[in-house]
């Protein structure tokens, strides 16, 4: 049997945070927009990518300067989870494109009180990246 090792030259380009936290989400981002002065705006619900009609809050802010954009995900809703798999988390931190800097981020998060814990999930550990992309 001949093993073939394939080399990825592109990064993933894609940080998923989890936070635990007990405000209620517009609360969440209120105190995030104050602490970090972004603008998280409530934009339309989060579809679940294998059940119909399951949907997940969602908030966005787009870094304008960097084009980074930022989406705040509620994890759970009346019919489930986005992700079974971690069920002990609130909200999910998504960040895609431009220029950012995890650690700050995380930093940032922390120092906001009502935060009870922020982490990076590992993306090669979690069973399906899909239910994180966002299409729009």
């Amino acid at each position: 049997m001949k093993t073939i090792k394939v080399e990825n030259e592109y990064e993933i380009d894609f940080l998923i945070l989890g936070v635990n936290c007990h405000l209620k989400s517009y609360k969440l981002c209120w105190e995030i927009n104050k602490k970090l002065k972004t603008n998280f705006i409530k934009t339309k619900n989060h579809p679940h990518h294998q059940k119909e009609g399951q949907n997940f809050e969602r908030f966005t802010y787009t870094k304008k300067t960097t084009k980074t954009q930022y989406n705040i995900l509620t994890n759970r809703s009346d019919t489930g989870y986005l992700d079974p798999s971690n069920k002990g988390i609130n909200y999910f931190l998504v960040v895609q494109g431009g220029i950012y800097n995890s650690k700050k981020i995380i930093e940032s998060l922390n120092q906001i009180e009502d935060v009870l814990l922020v982490f990076e999930l590992n993306l090669s550990k979690i069973n399906s990246i899909r239910p994180f992309i966002i299409n729009d």
